[in-house]
This record gives C-alpha cells, structure tokens and sequence, in this order.
C-alpha cells in the first residue's frame, strides 16, 4: 500500500546496503591487531551483547540451582532412610549391651564438612582433604559419607584440615553385611582391566547366593564406621577361589567426583564403665610359698 508523499523502499536495495556495510566492517576488523579486536570485542560485548550474555548466564546459574535442589532433596531422602536403618541396628546393639549388663548404647554424631579431592597430593584422585569447623579434633580414622552412601576415611589431621582417603584408594577396606543380614564379607576397590574404579566383595560364603542389585551397608565393626550406611550395589560374581569363597564386583554407591560436602562420623565416647577389664591379681593375693 502507498501513501501520498511517501516514497517506497526497495527491499533489494537495502538488502544489498547492508551486505556491504557488513562486509567493509569484517575488513577492517581483519585488518585490525589483536589488541585492537580484544577492545572492539569488549566493547560489543559491554554494550550490545550485554543483555543476552546476563540472560545466557542468568539461564545457567537458574539451571545449576535446579539441579542442586533435585540432589539435596535426594540427599535428605537417602539420609531418612540411612537414620532409620541406623536407629534399628542402634537399638538392636542396645538391647545386647542391657542384657550383657554394660550401658546404653550411644549413637555418636556427626560434622558437615567441605571436601577437596586430588589433595594433599596434587594429582593423586584417591584423596582428599575436609576442611570445616573443629573438623582437625575428631578421632581418627573416622568415616566420610553422604545421605547416599559411604565416601571414604579421613585419616588425620593436615594443617587446619584433615586428609583422608576415597574408596577408590588402594588400601581401602570396609566390613559390609547384605541388607537382609545374611553374608557378611570385606569390600576393597578395584580397577578391572585399568578402568574406572569399582568395588569388590571378598569373604562371602561359597554357598552363598548374593542377587545382583542386592545392597551393602557397613557393619559397624571396629568403630570406624557407624553401622548401616550404604556402600554399593551388587553387580555381578567375580570368580570363585577354591571352592571356599565367592567374590562380587559392587557399583559403588558414590562416585569420588560427586561429593562436595560430606559427614564426618564423630563415634561417641566410652567410659570406663563401658570398656571391660581384665581382673588384676597383687602380689598379694598370690599363695604364698613356704619352704
């Protein structure tokens, strides 16, 4: 449609302007050094770009927060059923102690604390340092782990921090039992073929039928780590040695490069009520020997 005293534009034309105008401003920005293209492109990117790289980056950091809520919410679902399984096999173990005459069993605490993979030794991926607060006086080794599982040991106190080992390290060894309490066994790391690291579960029973998918929690022997935190997931039998014992590959329930804050296992303090003794004898209480 046209208008009185309106001259029409010739899109051809125009589309043709702007070609060249594009095409003498590559020239001269070819021709330019590589100083002189550092400003041009901080500038654009200050001034026209501005707006849709905030939105690009705003878009991004919305993305992250998104997918962070989704792994916190599946922390705190994995950590309610890891305090119920805790809270069962507590009141089990305090059950024993009542009748044994000893005292109530305590279920020790734990600390938040921040993880640092590949140190104190730059490079080596099977350790770690946790810095947090008053982390440097728990009592080591202690266990790491998440809501999701089991991560590794921390080991002792390295400067304000403390270091400690994931379970892809080689001498990492954890007791384990089946989550239906019947085979019990000792899980190592492993790297088959000079791959990516798994778990193996060494000192089951030949006669033994572990399920794949079937769960792995600790035991709680020794004290290092507290009883029912997960470990992995069984995959597949290994090889059978002897005719005596089966060994399991495990799928590790949490990978090294996934945790970033983790628990510290604080296990409570015994008194001396609750350490048992062995009777002492005097000199005087030996018969004495007459000639």
């Amino acid at each position: 449609m046209t208008y009185l005293g309106v001259t029409p534009k010739n899109p051809r034309r125009m589309g043709w302007v702007r070609l060249v105008a594009l095409f003498v401003m590559l020239t001269v920005a070819f021709g330019l050094s590589r100083e002189q293209q550092s400003q041009v492109e901080a500038l654009v990117r200050g001034t026209v770009l501005y707006p849709f790289i905030e939105l690009h980056r705003f878009s991004s950091e919305l993305s992250q927060v998104s997918q962070r809520v989704d792994d916190l919410q599946g922390e705190r679902d994995s950590l309610v059923v890891l305090l119920g399984r805790y809270w069962s096999l507590a009141n089990q173990a305090d059950l024993f102690r009542t009748q044994a005459g000893l005292e109530s069993f305590q279920l020790g605490s734990v600390k938040p604390v921040e993880v640092y993979p590949g140190r104190p030794r730059v490079g080596d991926p099977n350790v770690f340092v946790l810095k947090g607060p008053s982390v440097a006086q728990s009592d080591f080794p202690a266990g790491v782990f998440t809501g999701r599982g089991l991560v590794g040991v921390a080991r002792g106190p390295h400067g304000r921090g403390v270091r400690g080992e994931f379970w892809s390290h080689p001498d990492f060894r954890v007791s384990v039992v089946t989550e239906d309490g019947q085979v019990r066994g000792i899980v190592r790391a492993s790297r088959p073929d000079g791959g990516q690291a798994v778990l193996i579960l060494d000192g089951a029973p030949f006669q033994s039928n572990v399920r794949n998918g079937t769960l792995l929690v600790t035991t709680g022997i020794a004290g290092v780590y507290p009883p029912g935190v997960l470990v992995g997931t069984v995959r597949r039998v290994l090889d059978a040695e002897a005719g005596w014992m089966k060994s399991y590959i495990v799928e590790p329930s949490v990978r090294p490069e996934e945790a970033s804050i983790v628990l510290i296992w604080e296990r409570p303090k015994l008194s001396e009520e609750s350490v048992p003794t062995a009777p002492v004898h005097s000199l005087d209480s030996s018969p004495t020997m007459r000639p």
